[in-house]
């Protein structure tokens, strides 16, 4: 199986800092990015809210009690005189007249009503629906995010494993120009080959470690934005673990990924019906009010004119409507196309990888010839240093287009709505 392991990196990222550098998978990177984010809090409310505000419609279903009570005190009472004859009415006073409270200068009362929808449940469930959908639409937007931050976690940690690798390659390259720099020097010692030849290898290997340098430099800066990609601590020191990177097939043909992602109002017309129940208790109304009653009935309202109002508002509802599965419709080419992309890029880098695989065998089988002939004085060391030069050009094409193909391939399994995950990782 063709495999190439990244080494274990070990480089501090934040200059003389001490401390040994924290060890990273890449399946604990693309958690970590798809676990917590500022975009993942924020669409996590948005959840939360929907399903909140489905709760709360939900509520409407059921019957509502509510309380009103007052207390007033006016200018006077009111009274009135009543006749009567001391003989015949007890407590009617010997002037035969007697005052009678119509009205307290204090009085009080308090309600108390429940109240049952009945129309309104004709529209309820559709209400309800309505909110359930903004549910799914919030919590599809999560699961988006999610995958988003997954994907350029991934993305970002194999850029980072392939500046390293490209580093080793560089190290490579200066140890194998080095071997040969040994070999030509001891041949110019047996006169046979030139001083010049000497320092022609001496200037190709001090260029392989300038080369070395600068590739040292592009890993621990992507390591460094890798660390900030997962919201880690400033100063950070990241050890990226291997990963096989044999390369996973595609998968899907370009139709089963396209399929695989697809897998992937009227209530003011009508008349508003409550069944209600009251109860209520007065105080200070006199002898003619009663202090306690209740009544249960059914109560309607109905707003037979306004202007236009509603006709308006479902025709807005039916354009929204109509709005809405055009861009539903849209967003389902867009999909489609963007799926189709995906599996052209991924399909065209597995394709290049294995035509960098094939010059790589052709460029290590060319330099070992060239090292063969130069032992036994029939090749210079510039023949020397070009085999040298194409074989690490080679190496480094070859490890490029490994990674692209996989985070080509990271991305198409985004596009079909799965986490991006390498077999194999570790």
């Amino acid at each position: 199986m063709n495999r190439l392991l990244v080494p274990v990196v070990l480089v501090a990222l934040a200059g003389p800092a001490a401390g040994e550098a924290r060890t990273i998978t890449l399946t604990e990177a693309i958690e970590l990015a798809a676990g917590d984010s500022l975009a993942i809090d924020l669409q996590e409310e948005q959840v939360a809210a929907a399903r909140a505000k489905k709760k709360s419609t939900s509520a409407l279903r059921f019957p509502s009690l509510s309380t009103k009570a007052s207390v007033l005190m006016w200018s006077d009472e009111i009274t009135f005189a009543q006749p009567c004859n001391p003989a015949e009415v007890p407590g009617c006073p010997m002037s035969g007249v007697i005052e009678l409270t119509v009205r307290d200068r204090v009085t009080g009362s308090a309600e108390l009503n429940l109240a049952q929808p009945l129309s309104g449940l004709i529209v309820l469930g559709r209400l309800i629906d309505g909110d359930q959908a903004a549910i799914d639409a919030a919590s599809a937007e999560l699961q988006v995010a999610r995958l988003d931050a997954g994907y350029q976690a991934a993305e970002a940690y194999l850029g980072a494993m392939q500046t390293e690798t490209l580093h080793q390659l560089a190290i490579t390259s200066v140890k194998q120009l080095e071997a040969n720099l040994e070999k030509i020097r001891a041949l110019r010692e047996a006169d046979v080959l030139a001083d010049v030849d000497v320092l022609r290898v001496e200037a190709a290997r001090d260029q392989a470690k300038a080369g070395a340098l600068e590739a040292e430099v592009g890993s621990v800066t992507a390591r460094r934005g890798l660390a900030l990609l997962l919201d880690l601590p400033d100063g950070t020191d990241l050890a990226l673990a291997p990963v096989d990177t044999t390369p996973p097939a595609l998968g899907w043909s370009e139709d089963e990924a396209v399929s695989l992602a697809r897998a992937a109002v009227k209530a003011d017309y009508f008349p508003n019906i409550l069944a209600i129940a009251n109860y209520t208790r007065t105080e200070g109304q006199g002898f003619i009010a009663t202090k306690n009653s209740a009544f249960v009935g059914v109560s309607l309202e109905w707003n037979l004119w306004d202007w236009g109002k509603r006709g308006h508002d479902v025709a807005a509802a039916r354009a929204a409507s109509r709005s809405a599965a055009r861009l539903r419709d849209e967003l389902d080419d867009q999909l489609a196309f963007d799926v189709r992309a995906k599996w052209l890029t991924a399909s065209s880098k597995r394709q290049s990888l294995t035509v960098h695989e094939s010059a790589l065998r052709a460029a290590e089988e060319a330099y070992r010839l060239q090292t063969v002939k130069i032992q036994g004085g029939l090749a210079t060391a510039t023949d020397v240093i070009d085999a040298e030069a194409e074989v690490a050009r080679a190496r480094a094409q070859e490890a490029v287009a490994r990674y692209q193909y996989l985070i080509a391939w990271m991305a198409l399994v985004r596009a079909v709505g799965q986490m991006p995950q390498m077999p194999g990782a570790k």
